[in-house]
């Protein structure tokens, strides 16, 4: 959150990394798990590092070489002029190495080999991936303005994403009869919303809720609109979440209502997938509690329906590292 915050804001930082170097991403919890050639590399530049490989976590910013040198490495991202120093320091010892080693194609890249499955995700097949994005607001008058607190970045945008497998997709084409009509959206897809997506996650790494969070919940499609191209579902949802059922003894929790709108084609193919949820949100997690707004804050999270063929949109979102959980949550 930080580094994007920071230094990967940093004009000079983007223009280095576009043309110098090769930008990566990766999550560590993955990388560290994986036991395939991916994964060995991962260890072996670690290896170099500060940290022991069993450590509990790597994150940070590497620089380092196609054949696994690690050049430079710092945990620095919120410091622009610190990641600025590693970003040069790694281009004199890259500028450094025989030329023979620099030259084009002087690494010979193996074959991948077979993915670690356990510790791959990759969108289900026949599902559909949607952006979400949360984001802390302030009231103004009737609506909302975005919101502000002391914890820098904070008040910018987060973002995951919401895989929807086969299963989810099916069951909200299949949903059909006359205008008003209603029907229940797939409870799988409730639940992976309510616990993995109505988070706070602007400061930081959330905590998910747990199946006991959820207080309260209703989610329901209403059928909007009919013709011969296709059916529009107006959905209208609220849900109460809370690490306890006495929400004054609540660490953490979120009241939220929701709407959007779903477009099913004729030939039963969702077209366009929105939703919108806003409610108090409190308290906070492990990982976001600097800069944790005193009392109740509104907090709003947008879910649009994403294009697949975007490799940045292809993310796993962070829920999924339990893909058991993520896409049969109780």
């Amino acid at each position: 959150m930080a580094g994007r915050a920071f230094a990967f804001a940093d004009p000079e930082i983007i223009r280095l990394a576009r043309t110098e170097f090769v930008p990566a991403c990766a999550d560590d919890w993955y990388q560290c798990r994986r036991r395939d050639a991916e994964g060995r590399f991962w260890k072996r530049i670690i290896s170099q590092g500060p940290r022991s490989v069993d450590a509990l976590t790597h994150q940070g910013i590497y620089v380092f070489t196609a054949d696994g040198e690690l050049l430079a490495f710092k945990n620095a991202g919120q410091d622009v002029n610190a990641t600025r120093d590693q970003i040069a320091m790694a281009m004199r010892k890259w500028n450094a190495l025989p030329a023979e080693r620099r030259k084009p194609g002087a690494i010979a890249i193996p074959e991948h080999g077979q993915p670690d499955r356990n510790y791959s995700r990759t969108p289900p097949d026949g599902g559909l991936i949607i952006r979400v994005h949360a984001r802390i607001l302030d009231r103004k008058g009737d609506g909302y303005v975005k919101g502000s607190c002391d914890f820098a970045g904070g008040d910018r945008a987060a973002r995951d994403f919401l895989w929807l497998d086969s299963r989810d997709v099916n069951a909200i084409a299949m949903i059909q009869g006359t205008r008003g009509h209603k029907a229940a959206l797939p409870n799988a897809l409730v639940r992976r919303i309510l616990r993995f997506h109505l988070v706070d996650n602007t400061r930081g790494e959330p905590e998910f809720w747990m199946p006991e969070d959820v207080r309260s919940s209703a989610m329901i499609a209403t059928i909007e609109d009919m013709s011969t191209e296709g059916v529009t579902l107006r959905i209208d949802g609220e849900a109460l979440l809370a690490t306890d059922a006495d929400q004054d003894k609540a660490d953490r929790g979120y009241e939220v209502k929701l709407t959007g709108k779903i477009r099913v084609s004729a030939e039963r193919v969702i077209k366009r997938f929105e939703l919108v949820a806003i409610g108090d949100h409190w308290g906070s997690a492990k990982h976001t509690r600097n800069g944790e707004r005193p009392g109740r804050g509104l907090l709003g999270i947008t879910f649009e329906l994403a294009d697949p063929k975007i490799t940045s949109n292809r993310v796993a979102p962070q829920g999924a590292r339990d893909a058991v959980a993520y896409f049969r949550p109780n």
